[in-house]
């Protein structure tokens, strides 16, 4: 079997029409991927990846693959010799797998001055080597597998004619139907629900998950079915030749009837027993253990319209290419999730497109302008970068990019692919969920008004139910009785979290102890608190204003739990501008934007799942927060300000005299200032040996020192909730957009994400932070040596070829001359 191995290597390697196969594959591949202009030229897409290879090659193994095998059979019954192959001392399947191995060789063969790819993007990444190294090669494994199947059904199509020519155009329409025959006819939908069994009938399906760098068990099976049934094929189209009507050999057809069942319950077994081994650096397509629970309980189909098909630049076909890469993943854990990809602007008719924009913007996508390079310049695109999602009926919006301020275009498409499972997962559970967190806003302490807070309820109210509640020292506002079977009576909490947001009035003792148990009980609370009172109302009437500290009597509560809130005000040179009169032409006031000191932009960069990858958040007057040490809590700074900041004690002049000055840097000296910190674990109560008069006789209060785990956000601004409040109209503007510089901020993110972590048991939250290397390539680099790149990319793997010929035909020379 070795020898028979050997020869038809040798028989390869010394033909002339062996080289040119070979290096037209690698011309091909190098043209395509470093000198035509296309969606798979590396130096044009910028990032540092082999992913246009992985798609290239396939297509090029179309006719590589079949000119390499097509003399395995179909020369020996030609010539005579197949006769003389059969009356020697090896079996059918020891002839076939020595041309098998032989021929899957030659593939690694051809591919190896490939690896000039690899270590060129190696070098050309920013910085040297900001490669993904394992999902390369994973990549590289599954177009082994690939090009394995290829060659079975190469030997196929040898073994069933004796003309070469014949053999390669068989070899050719069998392995291109094989690859792409069945993900055609699944795109046409015929079928009905069974238009994904079709699919993964296909090569290209296993091919896809595999070229990510993700092994599948049942990717892996699949290719070894593909092989073992064209090599059960080839073995049965030679013992052909000895049959005739008189001696039909039934055993043969026996037995290949009993391999195709066996391969077929393989397959089927291998659907419900299998493992995934994700060799991607960042596990980038490892899901979380709470995304696949959540994909478990679904009983009917989601269905994604995604609307990311067309001639995008890179970043979005590599957006594009995720989102398909990471929905084919959700389908792997569950069949019910099925997708589509649209191209929002595919109609002919122009009205037909803007109708067609309205209705997904009425759905609730948003359009983002793109502008796109072209022959004759630049031009305006519109796109539509999200999905409508569906399930029983209810249908969702998801955004799949995420705007962030002050972010690089490449850092935005990075982190929004960051956040794909978070996103994808999230609208599948607002979809599926059955039972919705009860929620409250507190009332009777001054807090915000209800139109400030239209927004945020509004959009709470979809995943939540949302109540207000009143404390009024009455001791059941937070909590309710059950009675168990037993008799027994068990005090619950009403509310899986609360919101404080803006109180201006103090909390009486009593009020506190409500609050106090609710916490101890494992409540979950948002504080949005302003230790400072100021507001802008004042100086619309006169240039200055005084802010005061406000006494909440909340204090030692906070202390308690592991922080204190100071009674002094943030200033810092990262701030919003407001708008202000700059001066007059005429009787016509000249307005102007500056910098208002006391209103920072807080730019998150934690990657606790809470921030990871948020937007600006814009506040007002907020105040500085301590940690306080204490045992037994966490705590975890989720925002603070930049680099540039100071803080003064109250009280405190605002004025606006300071807008006319440049401020003194050197005053600006402080950094990474806390204003919303994360507590988590087992409160201790503020009330231990020394609960309130009024309530201590109570025999109802069933109190509490230490409870259960519990949460808490404290936040040191009331104002980070509060939508705006239209200038003219007055109706309620989205919380985060402000109508004066026209910018959206992350306010409504952040206010829902901290929600979505205090009330999700699941842990879903939690795959926010996940973070993905940005990997580009060096674009200076790439400007300066293109033409070197090219050229070494294009003819060295060609030249290696060429010199391992010419040494190969020297050695022989030597050796016959001799």
């Amino acid at each position: 079997m070795f020898t028979l191995f050997k020869k038809e290597i040798n028989s390869f390697l010394n033909s002339l029409i062996g080289y040119v196969v070979i290096i037209v594959f690698l011309l091909v591949n190098g043209l395509f991927l470093w000198v035509f202009p296309n969606e798979f030229n590396i130096l044009d897409f910028g990032y540092a990846n082999l992913d246009g290879f992985f798609v290239i090659a396939p297509f090029v193994f179309l006719f590589l693959i079949p000119a390499i095998t097509m003399r395995s059979f179909a020369e020996e019954k030609k010539s005579g010799t197949i006769e003389i192959l059969m009356t020697k001392p090896l079996t059918d399947k020891q002839i076939i797998s020595a041309k098998f191995l032989a021929g899957f060789m030659l593939v690694i063969f051809a591919l190896i001055p490939t690896l000039i790819y690899f270590i060129s993007v190696y070098r050309l990444g920013f910085p040297v080597g900001n490669m993904d190294m394992g999902g390369t090669w994973g990549s590289y494994i599954g177009l082994f597998f690939l090009g394995a199947g290829f060659v079975a059904i190469g030997l196929f199509s040898s073994a069933i004619t004796d003309n070469q020519i014949v053999s390669f155009l068989i070899g050719v329409v069998l392995s291109g139907f094989m690859y792409v025959g069945f993900e055609m006819i699944y795109s046409f939908s015929l079928f009905g629900r069974i238009d994904l069994l079709i699919q993964s009938l296909g090569i290209n399906a296993h091919y896809v998950s595999m070229s990510r760098g993700v092994i599948d068990t049942r990717d892996v099976i699949y290719f070894l079915s593909v092989i073992a049934i064209f090599i059960i094929l080839t073995k049965l189209a030679l013992e052909s030749r000895k049959w005739n009507r008189k001696t039909f050999n039934r055993s043969s057809v026996v037995q290949l009837a009993l391999g195709m069942i066996i391969v077929v319950l393989i397959n089927i077994i291998g659907t419900y027993f299998f493992t995934r081994i994700d060799l991607t650096s960042e596990k980038r397509y490892s899901l979380s253990s709470a995304t696949k629970e959540m994909l478990k309980e679904l009983d009917d189909i989601v269905y994604f319209k995604v609307y990311l098909e067309g001639d995008y630049p890179a970043g979005f076909k590599r957006l594009s290419r995720s989102t398909r890469e990471l929905l084919d993943e959700f389908r792997a854990h569950n069949k019910k999730i099925q997708y589509e990809f649209i191209n929002p602007s595919k109609a002919v008719d122009p009205n037909q497109v803007n109708a067609f924009y309205e209705e997904l913007i009425r759905k609730g996508l948003n359009p983002t302008d793109l502008q796109v390079k072209t022959t004759d310049g630049t031009s305006q695109k519109i796109i539509f970068p999200g999905a409508i999602v569906s399930y029983k009926g209810r249908e969702l919006a998801l955004e799949l990019l995420i705007s962030q301020m002050g972010a690089s275009p490449e850092s935005i498409l990075n982190n929004s692919i960051q956040s794909l499972e978070y996103n994808i997962a999230n609208v599948i559970r607002k979809l599926s969920i059955t039972r919705k967190p009860d929620i409250a806003f507190l009332r009777g302490h001054g807090e915000m008004e209800d139109i400030y807070l239209y927004d945020i309820m509004y959009a709470l109210a979809e995943f939540y139910n949302v109540e207000k509640v009143t404390l009024d020292a009455k001791l059941f506002s937070l909590t309710k009785r059950d009675t168990t079977e037993a008799g027994d009576v068990v005090i619950k909490n009403r509310f899986d979290a609360i919101i404080v947001v803006q109180p201006d009035s103090a909390f009486s003792e009593k009020d506190k102890f409500i609050l106090d148990q609710y916490i101890i009980r494992g409540g979950k609370v948002l504080w949005l608190i302003d230790p400072v009172y100021a507001n802008m109302d004042s100086l619309e009437f006169t240039s200055q204003t005084v802010g005061i500290a406000q006494n909440l009597n909340l204090d030692d509560m906070f202390f308690k739990y592991g922080v204190r809130l100071n009674p002094e005000l943030i200033l810092d040179l990262n701030a919003l501008p407001i708008r202000i009169v700059t001066g007059m032409i005429g009787d016509q006031p000249q307005i102007g934007f500056m910098p208002w000191y006391f209103f920072p932009v807080i730019t998150p960069t934690s990657n606790h799942p809470i921030v990871n990858n948020l937007n600006s958040i814009k506040t007002e007057f907020v105040s500085s927060i301590d940690i306080i040490e204490n045992e037994g809590i966490k705590k975890t700074v989720l925002l603070s300000t930049s680099r540039y900041s100071r803080k003064l004690k109250t009280p405190v002049l605002i004025s606006l005299r300071m807008l006319e000055e440049e401020p003194d840097e050197r005053l600006y000296r402080l950094s990474d200032i806390p204003v919303a910190v994360l507590l988590e674990g087992n409160f201790e109560s503020v009330f231990k040996n020394r609960i309130p008069p009024q309530i201590q006789d109570d025999p109802l209060i069933d109190f509490l020192e230490v409870g259960e785990p519990g949460k808490m956000i404290v936040v040191s601004d009331g104002d980070i909730i509060r939508n705006q409040l239209h200038a003219t109209q007055g109706y309620p503007l989205p919380l985060g957009f402000d109508q004066y510089t026209r910018q959206s901020f992350g306010n409504r993110d952040f206010i829902l994400n901290a929600l979505n972590y205090l009330c999700d048991d699941s842990g879903l939250i939690s795959v926010r932070s996940r973070e993905l290397k940005l990997r580009l390539l060096d674009k200076t680099k790439i400007s300066n040596n293109r033409h070197m790149w090219q050229t070494l990319n294009t003819l060295l793997p060609v030249l290696i070829i060429l010199i391992f010929g010419l040494f190969r035909y020297s050695i022989r020379k030597k050796k016959y001359a001799g």
